[in-house]
């Protein structure tokens, strides 16, 4: 399950140049390599064009074609300012054994929870959720609050069958989505599919860039209300992926407001359905969180992740704690 770096070296240097929109493959140089919790990412140089090689180790999307999807995706935000270039996709795995993906690597630091990174990453999911996905191929949630009810509780059976499942968390789990369950009825028709989502609205996805501002890890996006990724972005348990201070009430406010402006709508009538599907949505992370830390413990997880997953270990201790389950019950 190793990748060569050698053997990427002669992948690239077997690629005809125009693939990566150049005029010769000169001189490929693995500069370092990153691992994330689903691939390894691989920042290459050839000659002075900058690319990043992901090897696709684990499916995070559930879809048999999960990277052919994320390449029309970058295909379809192409020229729009929001994502990096795809340049190529490859899952014959006669190279690798794995799904492959090579796009442009964005170079800058990550945002932070201040008030211009807040309102520009408002801005820019604006930018993204303007944009006519409809009839493009990609994933679609039809039903987006029921679909995410039902995501949850599949999150719940998943973790409540591992080993070393916390019995706190699936009780309190449980008592929420049972509380979630009255507070939603009703609902459900406010909630369209009408954008494209990236649904992996963490901090550390977004990347500052000399060009401006972009968002990377397109591994799940689907066709869904906007309300997913805003709801994500003022998650609690996703902010503390990324850090373990969280946004205060003043930029959550500005957060909501700005990206309300920048698309002509009512930040009032907005802010009350964010309030609504976010609870679903920070109950996924804190199983996801959960059932990364039950793999370490019950050491199942995927042997070219391990040291990535080990790494993240004190991340899914911090998002899958109780107290982010009872926070959610506080405030509903």
């Amino acid at each position: 399950m190793n990748i060569n770096p050698d053997h990427i070296i002669g992948y690239i240097r077997s690629l005809p140049p125009e693939t990566l929109g150049l005029t010769a493959v000169d001189d490929p140089r693995i500069i370092d390599m990153t691992p994330g919790s689903y691939n390894l990412n691989y920042h290459i140089l050839v000659g002075g064009a900058a690319f990043n090689f992901r090897v696709n180790i684990d499916q995070q999307s559930g879809l048999a074609n999960q990277i052919e999807h994320e390449f029309k995706v970058l295909a379809f935000l192409e020229g729009h300012g929001i994502a990096p270039k795809g340049f190529l996709y490859d899952d014959s795995r006669r190279h690798f054994d794995f799904d492959i993906l090579i796009q442009s690597y964005l170079d800058g630091p990550h945002l932070l929870f201040n008030a211009r990174d807040v309102k520009d990453a408002a801005a820019l999911l604006a930018a993204l959720h303007a944009l006519d996905p409809v009839d493009k191929g990609f994933t679609t949630w039809h039903d987006p609050l029921r679909d995410t009810q039902r995501l949850v509780a599949a999150d719940l059976a998943e973790y409540t069958a591992k080993k070393s499942a916390d019995p706190e968390n699936v009780h309190l789990v449980r008592k929420a989505l049972a509380v979630i369950e009255k507070k939603v009825a009703g609902t459900h028709h406010r909630f369209v599919p009408d954008s494209l989502n990236h649904t992996d609205v963490a901090m550390d996805n977004f990347i500052r860039t000399r060009d401006g501002l972009r968002m990377v890890d397109w591994e799940k996006p689907r066709v869904d209300d906007c309300t997913y990724d805003l709801g994500c972005f003022l998650s609690k348990p996703v902010q503390l992926w990324c850090s373990e201070t969280i946004l205060d009430n003043a930029n959550e406010d500005a957060f909501v407001r700005h990206y309300a402006a920048c698309r002509g709508l009512d930040p009032d009538l907005l802010a009350a359905k964010i309030a609504l599907r976010e609870p679903l949505i920070s109950l996924h992370w804190v199983l996801w969180g959960g059932g990364k830390l039950c793999d370490l413990k019950d050491r199942t997880t995927s042997p070219a992740l391990l040291a990535a997953h080990s790494a993240h270990r004190p991340r899914y201790e911090r998002i899958s704690h109780p107290a982010n389950i009872k926070e959610i019950l506080r405030r509903l």
